[in-house]
C-alpha cells in the first residue's frame, strides 16, 4: 500500500507494512497502528498526535526531527529509537510492556513520562529531565542513568536499575526493597545481613 496522502485523521492501519517507507512529512491524528512493522521507516519530519501503537514493530527508524504529541506504545518492540533525534517541542510519550533496546532518550525533557512494566536494555538516559516520571514495574538491564533528573519519580517494583545518586538527582524518587539497594552499589560498600 502506497501512503500519499499528506495527513491522516482518525485511521486505523492493522498488520500494515511500513518498513522501508517514507513517510516523510505525513501527519497522523488520531489513528491507532496495530502490529504495523516500522523497521527502517523513514519518518523524519513526520507528526504522530494522539495515537497509539499496539503490538508494533519499531527498529531503528528514521525519526528525525518527527513529533510525538501525547503517543502511546504498547506491547511495541522499540530498537534503535533514539527519541532525542526527534522534534522536542511538544513531545510526550507513554510506554507500557513494551522491550526498549539500544534506545537514547538523553538530553531531552520527559517530564511524568510513563514507562510501566516494560524491559528496558542497553539503553541511555543521560542528562535526561525525567521528572515524576514512573518506572513502575520495569526491567532493566545495562541501561545508564547519568545526570538525570529522576525527582519524583518512582522505581516501585523495578528490578535491575543500577543509578548512582551521586550523579543523577533522587530526590523525593520512589523504590521499592530489595531493588533499592542498587542505589550504593557505586559507594563500594558491603551489605550484610
Amino acid at each position: 500500500m502506497e501512503y500519499t496522502n499528506t495527513e491522516y485523521h482518525r485511521e486505523e492501519f492493522v498488520q500494515d507494512d511500513f518498513s522501508k517507507k517514507d513517510l516523510t512529512n505525513r501527519a497522523f491524528y488520531d489513528c491507532i497502528f496495530q502490529s504495523c512493522n516500522f523497521s527502517d521507516a523513514i519518518l523524519q519530519d513526520a507528526d504522530f498526535e494522539d495515537c497509539r501503537f499496539i503490538g508494533c514493530n519499531l527498529t531503528n527508524p528514521k525519526i528525525e526531527q518527527a513529533k510525538f504529541n501525547h503517543v502511546h506504545f504498547e506491547e511495541c518492540k522499540l530498537m534503535g529509537f533514539n527519541i532525542y533525534k526527534c522534534n522536542q517541542f511538544s513531545l510526550e510519550v507513554f510506554f507500557k510492556n513494551c522491550k526498549i533496546t539500544s534506545c537514547n532518550f538523553s538530553d531531552i525533557h520527559m517530564k511524568n513520562t510513563e514507562f510501566i512494566e516494560c524491559k528496558i536494555i542497553d539503553s541511555f538516559f543521560e542528562n535526561t529531565n525525567l521528572f515524576g516520571s514512573s518506572f513502575e514495574g520495569s526491567h532493566f538491564q545495562n541501561t545508564l542513568f547519568h545526570n538525570a533528573n529522576l525527582k519524583e519519580s518512582t522505581f516501585c517494583n523495578a528490578v535491575g536499575y543500577v543509578i548512582d545518586p551521586r550523579v543523577n538527582d533522587v530526590r523525593k524518587a520512589k523504590f521499592t526493597t530489595p531493588d533499592v539497594l542498587n542505589l550504593l552499589s557505586g559507594f563500594e560498600i558491603e551489605i550484610v545481613d
